[in-house]
């Protein structure tokens, strides 16, 4: 999916984690899955709220979805889920990028790696040291130093869930 396709360089990217960050997990850190086989999305608290004012940003979701290379989800589910997210967030995301690959497969876009990070900066002209990335795995902090996100932001702060 791609959206927002004018980008000039020195754009501003916020680059999002999807399970954990944004949608909810299930007990094996994974998409949830309906009893029909299809994704379920929860939207984790704040989450639309919070990127509501972010909608003039450049927005991308960046995920690994080994699930595809296992058998579990296809790439056409994610796809399609992917859209539904961005429906629920109310049309904010600029694009997303999606690893279907295992952790052996050795690719160069699974996390830490930081290939779609990269891919979506050439792709819409971004300053990786201007942008900020935001997960809730230290992969994701790994990510975002490897790719030259100038920030990272955990998704518990990012998204104020801990406030008490």
């Amino acid at each position: 999916m791609e959206r927002n396709t004018e980008g000039s360089p020195g754009n501003k990217a916020l680059f999002l984690d999807l399970v954990g960050t944004l949608v909810a997990l299930d007990e094996t850190r994974q998409l949830p899955l309906g009893p029909d086989g299809a994704i379920r999305l929860v939207l984790m608290p704040n989450v639309a709220a919070r990127l509501a004012p972010e909608r003039d940003r450049l927005v991308f979701v960046v995920t690994n979805q080994a699930g595809v290379a296992r058998g579990r989800l296809s790439l056409a589910q994610l796809e399609q889920a992917m859209a539904e997210l961005d429906r629920l967030l109310g049309m904010v995301l600029t694009g997303w990028r999606i690893c279907p690959h295992d952790e052996g497969d050795g690719c160069p876009c699974r996390k830490p790696r930081p290939a779609m990070l990269l891919e979506l900066a050439a792709d819409y002209g971004v300053d990786m040291a201007a942008s900020l990335m935001v997960g809730d795995q230290e992969v994701d902090r790994q990510t975002a130093a490897n790719a030259g996100v100038g920030g990272f932001a955990w998704a518990a702060d990012f998204f104020g869930w801990n406030v008490s």
